[in-house]
């Protein structure tokens, strides 16, 4: 027997084991641990249980014998139905459907669905979203480009104001 310990089947989504032990697949020196965690593990142990109650019940079910003719009415069937034209096959279950309940049933349903879609666009209010005021918006690089230019505009004045004062005094001489 190996002594290591096995991990929970449960907590590693690893169920499959439980199954294999429920259907006496496991090889012995699995078993003998999965049994041994068993002991341990209350909820390894009602999974266990569970399945073997599921394989007894069915072990003791009986199939009803299917008839000697079985293969060649299957075969028969599907040979029917392959020369049913394909629009007849899917208008099969509409049909169906339609002698099963008086059809107006379904155009009830429909009709009630597009009066309320019809009432909800007739009592929509056609208000129109308040518009936002539009804001200025300024870049960075006009701001700058702005500054740099009254710089160049006060620069210019610094210089012309000597011209002019030089120019009047000039005049005054």
């Amino acid at each position: 027997m190996n002594n290591t310990k096995m991990t929970c089947p449960l907590q590693t989504d690893n169920a499959d084991v439980l199954l294999d032990y429920c259907a006496r697949s496991l090889d012995p020196e699995r078993k003998e641990m999965l049994e041994l965690h068993m002991a341990q593990c209350a909820d390894c142990r009602e999974m266990a249980e569970a399945q073997a109650q599921i394989w007894s019940a069915m072990d003791l079910y009986d199939a009803e014998p299917i008839s000697a003719d079985f293969d060649r009415k299957l075969y028969a069937r599907i040979a029917e139905q392959e020369t049913v034209p394909v629009w007849e096959r899917y208008w099969a279950p509409v049909r169906e459907y339609l002698q099963g309940q008086p059809a107006w049933k379904p155009v009830l349903s429909i009709a009630a669905a597009a009066a309320a879609l019809a009432l909800v666009f007739l009592v929509r209010n056609d208000v129109p979203a308040p518009v936002a005021p539009s804001a200025i918006v300024i870049d960075v690089r006009e701001v700058e480009q702005a500054e740099r230019a009254l710089e160049d505009i006060e620069m210019l004045r610094q210089l012309d104001a000597p011209v002019v004062a030089d120019s009047a005094q000039k005049d005054v001489l």
